[in-house]
C-alpha cells in the first residue's frame, strides 16, 4: 500500500512528465505494432509458397523484364526443373483506383511451376485456346461481378474470363 501511494505520489507531482512518458510509450507501442504488420504483411507470399521455387526479377524492379532469351539459359542450369515467366502491366479495370495486379505469364508452363494456383482443367484448356483470355482470382471475381465469359476491358485490351483460380491463397 505505501509502495502504491509513493507510485501516485510521484506520478502526479510532474503531470507533464508522467504524460510525456505515457505517449512515448504508446507510440513505441504503435511502431513496433506497424513495423511486425508490414513485416508480416511482406512475408505472406512467401510462406504460402513452394519452398523449392527461386523467383529471378530485374534487377531494377519487375515490372521490367528480363530478356526471354534468358529463360533457355536458365533452364539448362543444373537442378533446374521447371522454367515460366510473368510480366507485369499497368492496364487499368473500369479506373486507376480500382488496382490488383495483372501479369501476361506463359500458359504453358506458369501452372505448372505455380502449382499451388488450382483452376479446373475445362477452364484452363479454354484459356489457352484463346488469345484474350484472363483467369482471375475468386475474390476479384466477386469485387466485380465477373462470371465466365464476360467481358472485361483492361485499358484498351479486352479479355473474357475463361476461369477462376481455386486456391484461397490468392485472388
Amino acid at each position: 500500500m505505501e509502495l502504491l501511494n509513493l507510485l501516485l505520489r510521484n506520478v502526479l507531482r510532474h503531470k507533464l512528465r508522467s504524460l510525456l512518458t505515457v505517449l512515448g510509450v504508446g507510440v513505441a507501442v504503435l511502431a513496433f505494432a506497424l513495423l511486425r504488420t508490414v513485416v508480416t504483411a511482406w512475408y505472406a507470399g512467401v510462406e504460402a509458397s513452394a519452398a523449392n521455387r527461386l523467383i529471378t526479377r530485374h534487377a531494377v524492379s519487375f515490372v521490367f523484364p528480363l530478356p526471354l532469351a534468358y529463360r533457355d539459359r536458365i533452364a539448362k542450369t543444373p537442378g533446374v526443373d521447371k522454367v515460366t515467366f510473368a510480366i507485369w502491366f499497368s492496364g487499368v479495370y473500369i479506373d486507376k483506383n480500382q488496382f490488383f495486379a495483372r501479369l501476361a505469364v506463359d500458359s504453358e508452363t506458369f501452372f505448372d511451376v505455380y502449382s499451388e494456383f488450382l483452376i479446373e482443367r475445362d477452364q484452363f484448356e479454354a484459356f489457352k485456346r484463346e488469345r484474350n483470355a484472363t483467369i482471375i482470382g475468386i475474390d476479384i471475381a466477386k469485387r466485380y461481378n465477373l462470371k465466365l465469359g464476360d467481358i472485361m476491358s483492361v485499358s484498351s485490351a479486352s479479355t473474357s474470363p475463361n476461369g477462376t483460380i481455386l486456391s484461397s491463397a490468392t485472388s
